[in-house]
């Protein structure tokens, strides 16, 4: 798991590479699955939450189109004083998981159909058929 300290100047130095990143690099990681861990390099508290919602306020300040909205926000808010916070974070973040897994499922699904070219099943049979009779 990489190691990632952040800096009183907020900066973040990755200790694998020996050298600074940006937030755009923790984007980086997030996509394509490494496992990173934030540390304030004063005190070694866990911070990695605080800079995935850096990460997030980035991309909606860059203009993506908003996942989270305003009514979604005010009610994950409304669930911190609630009975409910564990339970409804944990089924959050399995639906979440769930989500991403069924889309990869059709992006696969339309590649392999964008793929597939009715004539080669047709040369394939006729071509068998050509055999046969030979």
């Amino acid at each position: 798991m990489k190691l990632i300290k952040r800096y009183p100047n907020r900066r973040l130095y990755d200790t694998e590479l020996k050298g600074y990143i940006t937030l755009m690099d923790v984007r980086g990681y997030i996509k394509n699955y490494e496992p990173f861990s934030v540390v304030d390099s004063k005190t070694g508290d866990e911070i990695t939450r605080a800079v995935l919602l850096q990460v997030l306020a980035e991309m909606e300040s860059e203009g993506h189109a908003s996942v989270l909205t305003d009514k979604f926000l005010e009610e994950i808010i409304r669930l911190y004083d609630s009975q409910m916070t564990g339970m409804a974070g944990q089924w959050l973040e399995q639906s979440m998981v769930s989500l991403l897994s069924q889309q990869q499922r059709w992006q696969q699904e339309l590649k392999r159909m964008q793929e597939f070219n009715p004539a080669n099943v047709f040369s394939s049979f006729f071509g068998a058929q050509d055999k046969d009779k030979k």
